[in-house]
């Protein structure tokens, strides 16, 4: 019974003991910051596919934590030992055993690396994944990012992530937030290989702008829909007085602002803007008075 009742506690044990790790793996790709997990099926072997890896060093390690770790001297195979991982540049498909401490990385073909942005422009929550055909380019067209700073990253978590000293340049990993700004549509580039990027204001053809924007009055409030950027407002008399100016006004992508204009007479509103000049009635019923 004594003996029964060791067996079932030593099982037990070991039980609790294969169940209790999580195993993943950092390194220079990600300037030795949190873990890439990996997966398993049986809590011995864990794996990753397709993972994209820079040259530099990488460790295995428990739990998130420096408790436990393997690194190894020879690549792409080895028994661990206690230096980094020397990986060449890459996709792979990794495969490490902790019970006999071995790695194994096989060159995979390129796949999906996830590589998305995240920032001011939405409060540094849920992710803007890119695009990619070849898996190394990565790109996105008329993102409406905000003043403020944003980085790129990998698999929506901060193991790997990019910062940079402007809107185009070569992404770093020890560096700041990329500044934007101004709050307008942005295309978007990143290459995983070269870790070039650049992030440019969009140019919308005169047909699609003109589309999008939506200009209208609601009693005496002007409304300006579907543009982003700067625009001076002034509004005239019949006879080209002046009655009222709002300049260098900052507009949103759905903009009020309330104009002083006499009742029961016809005004005319004129909007400048970088990419549209447009000239209104107020009362919109008015006939425009001939030139």
């Amino acid at each position: 019974m004594k003996t029964k009742l060791l067996l079932i506690i030593a099982l037990f044990l070991s039980s609790f003991i294969v169940n209790a790790q999580d195993i993943g793996f950092l390194g220079d790709f990600g300037n030795w910051g949190d873990d890439v997990n990996m997966t398993t099926t049986d809590n011995i072997t864990y794996t990753k596919t397709g993972y994209y890896f820079p040259t530099g060093g990488l460790k295995f390690r428990q739990d998130d934590a420096w408790d436990i770790n393997w690194g190894g001297d020879t690549f792409p195979t080895g028994t661990s030992t206690g230096g980094n991982i020397p990986v060449t540049v890459g996709f792979y498909d990794v495969t490490f055993d902790i019970v006999a401490g071995t790695y194994n990385f096989v060159t995979a073909s390129p796949s999906d690396q996830n590589v998305s942005i995240i920032g001011d422009f939405n409060a540094w929550a849920g992710d803007v994944v890119l695009s990619t055909t070849d898996n190394i380019n990565y790109t996105a067209t008329e993102v409406l990012l905000a003043f403020g700073g944003l980085k790129f990253r990998r698999d929506a978590n901060w193991a790997v992530g990019y910062g940079g000293a402007g809107l185009t340049g070569t992404a770093d990993l020890t560096a700041g937030n990329i500044s934007i700004p101004s709050n307008v549509n942005y295309d978007i580039s990143f290459n995983i290989e070269t870790l070039a990027y650049s992030i440019t204001e969009s140019v919308l053809s005169t047909e699609d702008f003109e589309n999008n924007l939506n200009i209208f009055f609601a009693n005496s409030s002007l409304n300006i829909n579907g543009y982003l950027g700067k625009a001076n407002i002034k509004a005239y008399d019949i006879l080209g007085k002046l009655i009222e100016s709002k300049e260098n006004v900052q507009i949103s992508s759905s903009f009020s602002t309330t104009l002083n204009l006499p009742k029961n007479q016809l005004s005319i509103i004129v909007i400048e803007a970088d990419n549209f000049n447009k000239v209104l009635n107020y009362p919109e019923s008015a006939a425009r008075p001939s030139e």
